[in-house]
């Protein structure tokens, strides 16, 4: 990736996993860098499989009336033992985890939503990779590794790629149908 101004340039390669050698011991630095914030920074990847929701604004109607019915109660019940930092609530807690990810569901939480579709078949277009600038969000700490949680820790954790594109995440999309159709990029409450 490359920032260019005020957008990124994504380039996708496809391999196949028996085609790859060794891990490079020093990786290479990329040609074209547009700023800093592009690069990542060296980090550790600890991957690891989670379950999260779709947006909630995607949700059914009763369904949502039944989580917001459910987050009432379990706020009340929070309040009188008084031992929860932060209310527990499904869109920071159990939907759309933060971080980098593959896979998983895209936030639609600065627009309404709005289709991602192939250009080339139609076919609706699922994020692929998630690029986000942190990997947790400090205001629930839901999705943080336990191990995480140290206040000696907490500056490096939270941005450890140091990566901030767009508007703090950009989401790339490809096409179930064929993945050689063109991808797409998105960013919060966009398509670009």
């Amino acid at each position: 990736m490359h920032g260019t101004g005020q957008t990124v340039d994504v380039v996708l390669k496809w391999r196949r996993s028996e085609d790859i050698g060794a891990v490079l011991q020093e990786q290479p630095e990329p040609l074209v860098v547009g700023s800093p914030e592009c690069v990542p920074q060296p980090c550790e990847l600890h991957p690891e499989q989670i379950t999260e929701h779709a947006y909630l604004g995607l949700l059914p109607e009763d369904l949502q009336e039944a989580i917001a019915t459910w987050e009432e109660e379990l706020l009340d019940e929070e309040e009188e033992e008084a031992e929860a930092d932060f209310p527990t609530e499904y869109s920071s807690d159990l939907s759309l985890a933060p971080g980098w990810k593959a896979g998983g569901f895209a936030t639609w939480h600065l627009s309404d939503p709005h289709p991602v579709d192939c250009t080339v078949c139609g076919t609706p277009m699922p994020p692929l990779l998630t690029a986000y600038y942190v990997e947790w969000d400090p205001a629930s700490e839901s999705w943080a590794p336990r191990e995480d949680l140290r206040p000696d820790l907490f500056r490096h954790v939270i941005t450890p790629t140091g990566v901030y594109l767009g508007r703090g995440y950009l989401r790339i999309h490809t096409c179930p149908a064929d993945p050689c159709h063109s991808h797409r990029l998105s960013a919060p409450g966009r398509p670009l």
